[in-house]
């Protein structure tokens, strides 16, 4: 199996302080994978760190460039994923489509952030499984399920185990996010899945060894279909 891991940047921060030990557990579990011969690739989120920036910034600063703020802080969580991946992954997150593509014919694992502005890390995921000729897309998030609305603010959202693109398309568009802000999805990211036929699977990834059992086989989490 060829996948691509989003990993969410709420499940890297608590207080303020790197969750290193969770870094390390999915870096183990992306070299158990490896090792049982898939291919990954990895995208990661902001999270705290793009929201800390782009709140600090001046008010009347744009939104592209609140964006491009936010892409920054990407890069360094990715960094965070790099560092201990160093002898698998190209050294740097690419900036680019290009230079990803660039860094696949090389034979690395691309470990990428945000690239530009207007451009979630959702939308990158899905470029990268493109590049990848990977069919699978593991949103890893600090949920278990995707909901059929916002836990966070209904008491009522239901969990989904099996939901179609169509379906997860209903609940993208009634939410929508500013730069820096939690998404669960976008619209970009969904059009490129069902464009190139990718299985998405929403899994809460503070256990990484999670999404080991997934790949093996085991139902975890969500999954979207056409």
């Amino acid at each position: 199996m060829d996948l691509v891991i989003k990993y969410g940047g709420s499940l890297l921060f608590e207080d303020g302080n790197i969750r290193t030990s969770r870094i390390d557990a999915m870096c183990d579990a992306v070299r158990t994978l490896i090792g049982e011969g898939h291919a990954v690739g990895i995208v990661v989120g902001g999270g705290a760190t793009a929201r800390s920036y782009i709140r600090g910034l001046a008010p009347d600063y744009g939104q592209a460039d609140k964006d491009f703020v936010a892409v920054m802080a990407t890069r360094m969580n990715a960094m965070l994923f790099i560092s201990r991946l160093a002898d698998l992954a190209a050294p740097y997150p690419p900036k680019t489509y290009d230079e990803m593509v660039r860094q696949l014919r090389e034979g690395r694992m691309v470990v990428a952030g945000g690239m530009q502005p207007g451009q979630s890390t959702n939308a990158v995921a899905t470029l990268l499984c493109e590049a990848m000729g990977a069919g699978y897309l593991v949103n890893a998030t600090d949920v278990d399920y995707l909901y059929d609305k916002d836990p966070s603010r209904y008491d009522d959202a239901r969990p989904l185990e099996d939901a179609t693109y169509a379906e997860l398309r209903e609940i993208v568009s009634a939410s929508g996010a500013g730069a820096g802000q939690y998404e669960l999805f976008d619209t970009v990211a969904v059009n490129n899945l069902v464009r190139s036929h990718i299985r998405l699977h929403f899994v809460n990834g503070s256990d990484p060894e999670r999404i080991v059992r997934l790949v093996r086989g085991e139902r975890v989490g969500t999954t979207v279909h056409e």
